[in-house]
């Protein structure tokens, strides 16, 4: 029934749906096995960080065992995981030339997973479109249940930034990220064919934005904001239907935040006065921790430009007297655990040659759903593709460490998604 209120006269979720599930059904045992396990990926990010990795390795392993066994090795001629590739070796090498050659190597190793299982997504689990379907509505409910979590939270133990269900800071990152191809796509169909029938749909969609706000986790709230704005621009436009569909978007949104800011100063000030303050290429003042960590990966980076000191390393040499200073840099060092930024931390970790193949990746996973677009323009799902790392991989931006576990989960997961969408890939080995 939840389906048929998603459903638009340019996108039938709930007939595709039922197909999905039919096509799976077909499926050999083995692929039907880990469709199934590919699936339930949303209600496995529900749990923790170690269960989400096993869930993600599993997946690379066995496909990468399956293409051994296949000997398919076509995908690999795209350019986006090429680069990836290189990037990898570069990492590793970057270790054994670093000061902590051991833990930084197997830091780089481990990465890999991550690319390997977006071209799980996209060649063997994401390749029919039905099914990618299933994983929609599955990734719907995983973004319904998350949201109601939450919303207890905020009834039982009210606090400035929730830390439901993981007890750390990181729920807002499922909301932004796990369910950001279905954002992007519900966002898009309101906008360009919206009816009263889709009044409970568009709340819903309202309500997790609302409740990632809540999270205060400002990045990701940001994440969302910027895929809400875009999505209606980048697909189908209907100038009517784009105006009145803001104006109401924006009064609606507007009366919420107002109660809400309203109704907490902490709130108020953490979205006004602190986030300007903290933006690092406004402000580079001592006090700015933001910049701060940022400043210490430039630091680094100019201390080793070629090649870095390896990956994850950064929380190990900020500290420490090993670096020269650069007193042309403005304010002074935060030491966390990463300088909270891919670009500066790729060239603090990998240097220059990283950092050049790093971005060559991140444009090349942009590209390809880019072009993707062009060749199917009236599927909203794959109109919208391109925002996902279009404003994941933004540059000036705060994000998680690269080589990480959780963010990378979840950034991935998107990335994965979103890249599945293009099954027309073209290969070097061609």
């Amino acid at each position: 029934m939840i389906l048929k209120l998603f459903t638009f006269k340019n996108f039938n979720f709930q007939d595709d749906f039922y197909n999905g599930v039919s096509k799976i059904k077909s499926l050999t045992k083995f692929d039907k096995i880990f469709t199934i396990f590919w699936i339930l990926g949303p209600f496995i990010y529900l749990i923790e960080r170690d269960p989400a990795d096993l869930w993600l390795t599993l997946i690379s392993i066995i496909f990468l065992i399956k293409c051994i066994k296949n000997k398919d090795w076509k995908w690999t001629g795209q350019l986006w995981f090429l680069f990836a590739i290189i990037l990898w070796f570069i990492g590793l090498i970057s270790a054994f030339f670093g000061p902590y050659t051991i833990f930084s190597f197997f830091q780089g190793l481990a990465w890999i997973r991550f690319p390997l299982y977006v071209a799980a997504a996209q060649v063997w689990l994401g390749k029919d479109r039905d099914i990618r379907i299933v994983m929609l509505a599955s990734i719907m409910v995983g973004m319904l249940i998350m949201s109601l979590i939450l919303t207890f939270e905020l009834i039982l133990e009210p606090k400035s930034r929730l830390i439901w269900p993981y007890g750390d800071k990181v729920p807002g990152n499922y909301l932004s990220k796990i369910s950001f191809s279905l954002y992007c796509t519900c966002i898009a169909l309101f906008f360009y064919e919206f009816t009263k029938k889709h009044i409970f749909s568009s709340f819903v969609i309202f309500y997790t934005l609302i409740i990632t706000f809540l999270t205060g986790e400002r990045m990701n709230f940001l994440i969302k904001l910027f895929a809400s704005i875009f999505s209606p621009l980048v697909w189908k436009f209907r100038l009517f239907s784009l105006v009145k569909i803001f104006f109401i978007s924006m009064i609606l949104g507007a009366s919420i935040i107002f109660i809400v800011i309203n109704s907490s100063q902490h709130i108020y000030t953490k979205y006004t006065k602190e986030t300007l303050q903290s933006i690092p290429i406004f402000n580079m003042n001592k006090e700015n921790t933001y910049w701060g960590a940022w400043r210490s990966g430039l630091q680094q980076g100019l201390n080793k430009p070629l090649i870095g000191f390896g990956p994850s390393s950064s929380r190990k040499i900020c500290d420490t007297n090993i670096l020269n200073d650069f007193k042309w840099l403005p304010g002074k060092n935060y030491c966390g655990n990463h300088p909270h930024n891919y670009y500066i931390q790729l060239f603090a970790e990998t240097g220059l040659i990283g950092l050049i193949f790093g971005t060559l990746m991140f444009f090349s996973i942009f590209l390809t759903c880019y072009k993707e677009r062009a060749e199917n323009k009236n599927c909203a799902l794959i109109g919208t593709a391109y925002l996902a790392p279009l404003i994941l991989f933004f540059p000036i931006q705060q994000t998680g460490s690269f080589y990480s576990q959780w963010g990378n989960l979840f950034v991935w997961f998107a990335i994965g998604y979103s890249i599945c969408q293009v099954q027309n890939y073209k290969s070097i080995f061609k």
